[in-house]
């Protein structure tokens, strides 16, 4: 299944990104430390272990969004400069399963 024209923004595993909570644990949703490059979070509609394409790179959904931005997705980066680098995008993304 493609989704078209979907909001793309990145994270990281920082107190300002993730809550000062959450990055204490420094764990995704799923209980797996996150990796750049293959984690990404995503609606609670799909199931953790679900690959996502972008463009040419493929994700694992391994962590979850705040439910206000549920209709995005949030790529993983172990920097938050690069997080906050990469800002908002709009692309296609290509649920693999």
């Amino acid at each position: 299944m493609t989704l078209t024209n979907v909001i793309l923004t990145a994270y990281c595993a920082c107190a300002v990104c993730c809550g000062a909570t959450n990055a204490k644990k420094g764990l995704t949703a799923a209980g797996t430390r996150p990796i750049q490059g293959v984690t990404i979070a995503a609606s609670r509609a799909i199931p953790f272990g679900s690959r996502v394409r972008i463009g040419s790179q493929t994700f694992i959904v391994q962590d979850r969004l705040a439910q206000r931005f549920d209709s995005r997705f949030d790529v993983y980066f172990t920097r938050h400069e690069s997080a906050k680098r990469f800002g908002k995008h709009v692309a296609n993304v290509t649920i693999l399963k």
